[in-house]
């Protein structure tokens, strides 16, 4: 009995309560011009019918070609990271994809990436766009729009999405990153990459040769993910090819809260600051370009505080200062609560006041 084939590619998806939307993502899978890939689905204790389902998805990826496996937690992590880990460990493929249960791939993503990560032999391919249906409009799992496979392949209904904030060029074609660390660090600083999980395309060995995973982060899981990539990585190639497709929705637990209380929600939001850090601090201790330039490692905990709070301050302006004070200490430690909820209450109520400042000082000058 000749042994089994080794996927090229493992496809990885953490999926919680996705039975409105799973189908369309698995139809972008089963549209790939290249079938030599497998799909890992981890299923963090769902409570519809969702593994239903994937699991009737089954012969119709069989009759492809591709295996389509279904992992099925014991206890749910409330966060996509951790069962993105189990994904990694399980996974035979030589690279390693990570696709979210409510987005899609254009038709010749696995074929574009792969080719490209075995050309270069890269440990890293990171795609610097994403497409991002109807212009970031978010429609409900219930307007048909959501589900028609024709409507969500047409090109002419994709726009480009980006998370960097720098006005530097993106790449005409495939080139490695520098090498040098402290241009790389520069970059990262500057908002020059592209940290989501989803522009992530890399070859397993380099995961666990690194001991590279996901936190049990709730939120910005990506960000420590992606930074120990980038640092970590020899041949980290970026690419201008645009090959995953957002789709915006009313109910995703990533992009809505409607169902979360704003205390959780803020509870959650400065959990993740502290997570953050700890995380950061983490990565920092496994590479020597950090050990040696001590400012090096301030400079990305000040961007990631600088990326947090503007995310955190809009749930400040619901409280008063005393009720502040008593959800930022369940977040810390006993012994180090009160000190820590006084400083980041301040910092964040300061950082208000100078933004309602500036806004006052716009309106001002425009009445001029």
């Amino acid at each position: 009995m000749s042994a089994e084939k080794i996927p090229l590619v493992s496809v990885i998806i953490p999926m919680f309560n996705a039975e409105k939307f799973i189908s369309q993502t698995l139809e972008s899978l089963l549209y790939q011009t290249m079938k030599d890939f497998e799909v890992v689905i981890v299923d963090d204790c769902s409570t519809d019918n969702g593994v239903e389902v994937v699991e009737s998805f089954k012969p119709r990826f069989n009759s492809s070609g591709v295996k389509l496996h279904v992992i099925k937690l014991p206890k749910n992590t409330g966060t996509p990271g951790l069962p993105r880990n189990v994904g990694i460990q399980f996974a035979c493929g030589k690279y390693i994809a990570f696709l979210d249960s409510d987005d899609l791939y254009t038709k010749t993503a696995l074929e574009e990436l792969s080719t490209l990560a075995e050309k270069f032999q890269a440990d890293v391919v990171h795609t610097e766009r994403t497409h991002i249906l109807w212009n970031g409009k978010k429609k409900s799992v219930d307007d048909p729009a959501f589900t028609d496979m024709n409507e969500l392949l047409k090109p002419e209904n994709f726009s480009f999405k980006t998370f960097r904030r720098s006005k530097s060029s993106l790449p005409a074609e495939p080139v490695f990153e520098t090498p040098n660390l402290v241009e790389r660090l520069n970059r990262w600083l500057n908002w020059d990459y592209d940290w989501s999980t989803c522009t992530i395309f890399c070859r397993r060995n380099f995961l666990i040769a690194k001991q590279i995973y996901f936190s049990s982060m709730k939120t910005s899981e990506d960000v420590p993910f992606g930074f120990e990539c980038l640092f970590r990585a020899e041949k980290y190639l970026r690419v201008p090819n645009v090959t995953y497709i957002i789709r915006p929705r009313s109910g995703s637990i990533s992009r809505e809260r409607d169902k979360i209380s704003v205390e959780n929600d803020l509870l959650k939001r400065i959990g993740a600051f502290n997570d953050g850090f700890n995380e950061l601090e983490k990565i920092f201790d496994k590479i020597k370009f950090f050990n040696k330039y001590p400012k090096c490692r301030y400079a990305v905990l000040h961007w990631f505080a600088s990326f947090r709070l503007p995310i955190t301050q809009n749930l400040f302006k619901k409280f008063s200062v005393v009720e502040l004070n008593d959800f930022v200490k369940k977040t810390f430690h006993p012994d180090d609560a009160a000190l820590a909820a006084y400083l980041f209450n301040t910092v964040n109520i300061q950082q208000i006041q100078i933004m309602r400042l500036q806004q006052d000082l716009a309106k001002f000058q425009n009445q001029r």
